[in-house]
């Protein structure tokens, strides 16, 4: 079963500093289905996502997603640490290269970037509950598996 390092071994203030961390590609493709992994050439850049047990949801970066033209389908309330906001919801695919697996479905627009965050996207509960995670705060190492 895959598994993918998504910490930072040996570096326990790193880890806690900056999260678990994923590469993930973002696109929009209908011709990817849930699971399915993309096809090598529509890799066209990668970006790095939170793994983030404290969001239900996934995100992805509001400007990302509007450089992206990933389609807004709707708005949604959300609240976060700064309280509630309204934000755009956008239909999206992340794709995780190390697991080989498609995360297709619609994601809350985050200003992460604009507010100083290193993340393009963030990976929720919603993309969680179908994975082990494991995370050291002790020696930094972290891992998302499949099995």
């Amino acid at each position: 079963m895959p598994t993918t390092d998504c910490g930072f071994a040996g570096q326990p203030y790193f880890l806690m500093r900056r999260g678990p961390t994923l590469s993930v590609a973002i696109s929009l493709d209908s011709e990817v289905a849930v699971g399915i992994p993309f096809r090598g050439e529509a890799v066209q850049e990668l970006w790095t996502a939170l793994v983030d047990t404290g969001s239900e949801t996934s995100c992805v970066d509001s400007q990302l997603a509007m450089t992206l033209r990933l389609p807004v389908v709707g708005q949604r309330t959300v609240s976060g640490v700064h309280g509630e906001g309204l934000v755009n919801m956008h239909l999206a695919q992340i794709f995780v290269p190390e697991l080989d697996v498609v995360f297709s479905g619609v994601f809350v627009g985050t200003y992460l970037n604009a507010g100083g965050q290193p993340h393009s996207a963030i990976i929720g509960r919603d993309f969680l509950r179908y994975f082990h995670l494991s995370y050291d705060g002790r020696t930094g190492a972290a891992t998302l598996s499949n099995d």
